[in-house]
């Protein structure tokens, strides 16, 4: 049998096979750590039975590395024959007393035959897979002064001074930037962008439209001494870190779009990050947990929202699932996310026996979305502008100090999505002339 081939993916391995019909086989990394072969505390030197307990193996381990190499036949006999090797960081199991503790701090080896890996093999030929969330920043940043000095409506004016116009062909391809971010990515940061809020409000409607008014206000400014908005006892109005979340889930029509306009940075700290739930949604499903998702997607949480002036509820799963159908997948599209940790009422309508299970999935949940590989982390300057889909990204941010300013400004979805489409447009237009 020829040697194999590995990768290595976030959460498990995928080993291939040069044999028919077994191609590949996608393997989890705890099944591999809990399968291991050694005589060197897995498994007993004599009667080769298991020794390991699965309950010290942590779910969210992942090995050091990997090699194909070979090793001996079981029985010491014979050729040596194709293995994987997949190399540990030391982890706590049970002693003759049964407590924990690190027994060896070495790097642990589990060598595997390709052959026991083939019989073994749970996901076969496996099709179905997603990949990481978009975590690069690069990805969605903008940056205003490219477009500036390129299409200014001012050629005299200096481009990075506060507030330069775009010419009509500049701002048409700028918006049709934003529309290609927001699309692709659901986020999109714009850099240099400028001081006047009023403004940029008018980068992503129409100037019949307008932003919306909440129990807020219409423009919210987000700093420790405000004094312009109404309802102002909430966290966004304190320098404490606000976690992900989704806004104003207690809505019954929650806005489809917010940006965030940084006026002023804080001294330290206050720097925002992103998450793509729709593929976080996914990769939960398919690469970590079927039923976690079954259950963000169908058990009713309350979300309630009690100020001095203000209070609303509503009742939604976290993630609401659309009638629609993903043609490439045949399942139903995420609709919608409903996330808030400091909105999320008391959790009441789940039998006692079922509870457990649903924490335990918003515990995966929640431990995805903050891996640094799920997030897209922005260090927002002065001028600086975020916009990002309220239904389908989480957004948080770090605790500060000193008086950070962000303002912050709701659109309707639609709004957005005819200014700017109509932009994306033209801006396919322009290219065509400019190829030509």
């Amino acid at each position: 049998m020829a040697a194999a081939q590995i990768e290595l993916k976030p959460d498990w391995a995928r080993i291939s096979f040069d044999s028919t019909p077994v191609t590949y086989a996608d393997f989890h990394y705890f099944w591999l750590r809990h399968n291991c072969p050694c005589l060197n505390g897995c498994r007993h030197t004599t009667t080769k039975e298991r020794t390991i307990d699965a309950s010290v193996i942590p779910l969210d381990i992942r090995p050091l590395r990997a090699v194909v190499t070979t090793t001996v036949s079981e029985d010491g006999e014979g050729d040596k024959q194709p293995a994987v090797a997949f190399f540990w960081a030391p982890i706590e199991t049970k002693d003759d007393s049964g407590n924990l503790a690190v027994l060896d701090d070495k790097e642990h080896v589990s060598v595997f035959p390709i052959q026991w890996l083939r019989e073994n093999a749970y996901a076969v030929n496996r099709t179905q897979s997603h990949e990481l969330p978009p975590h690069d920043t690069n990805l969605v940043t903008i940056n205003y002064l490219d477009f500036v000095t390129k299409y200014p409506a001012n050629a005299n004016k200096n481009p990075a001074s506060e507030n330069v116009k775009l010419d009509k062909q500049g701002s048409v391809l700028y918006k049709a930037a934003v529309y290609d971010n927001l699309k692709n990515y659901g986020v999109a940061v714009i850099r240099n962008r400028g001081s006047d809020t009023e403004d940029i409000i008018y980068d992503f409607i129409d100037s019949t439209a307008d932003a919306i008014s909440t129990h807020f206000g219409r423009i919210e400014h987000l700093r420790t001494d405000n004094v312009e908005n109404a309802n102002n006892d909430q966290l966004g109005y304190t320098s404490s870190a606000i976690r992900l979340h989704t806004d104003l889930c207690y809505a019954e029509s929650a806005p489809g779009f917010q940006f965030l306009h940084c006026i002023r940075p804080a001294d330290q700290g206050g720097d925002n990050y992103f998450v793509h739930v729709e593929s976080a949604a996914n990769y939960l499903k398919t690469e970590v947990s079927l039923r976690a998702y079954e259950l963000l997607t169908t058990v009713p949480v309350k979300f309630d929202r009690k100020q001095k002036h203000f209070k609303a509820q509503l009742v939604s799963p976290i993630l609401r699932l659309s009638d629609e159908i993903n043609t490439k997948t045949g399942e139903r599209k995420l609709a919608q996310v409903r996330y808030s940790y400091f909105t999320q009422a008391a959790q009441n309508n789940v039998p006692f026996a079922e509870l457990r299970e649903w924490y335990e999935a918003q515990q995966v949940w929640d431990k995805l979305l903050y891996r640094d590989d799920f997030q897209i982390k922005a260090d927002l300057q002065a001028g600086d502008v975020v916009i990002y889909d309220n239904f389908k990204i989480l957004h948080a941010r770090n605790g500060f100090t000193g008086p950070r300013h962000m303002a912050g400004v709701y659109f309707e979805a639609s709004d957005l999505w005819d200014h700017l489409g109509q932009a994306k447009e033209q801006s396919l237009g322009i290219q065509s002339n400019q190829r030509d």
